[in-house]
């Protein structure tokens, strides 16, 4: 019981922490272009939002 709930209190800081720094996060991850690409690409592969995104551009 005792290392269910130690395990869940860390699970719970790193969710908060990772909420607190998301923009950090972000900004590090589209930093390396390879992870870049994957994101935009998997992001691509989303038609609603390839859609509005063209929208946009064009």
């Amino acid at each position: 019981m005792k290392g269910f709930v130690i395990k869940s209190f860390l699970i719970f800081l790193a969710i908060a922490l990772g909420y607190r720094m998301r923009y950090r996060l972000m900004n590090s991850a589209l930093g390396n272009p390879l992870i870049r690409r994957f994101l935009v690409g998997s992001a691509m592969s989303f038609p609603g939002l390839r859609s509005k995104m063209m929208d946009e551009i064009i």
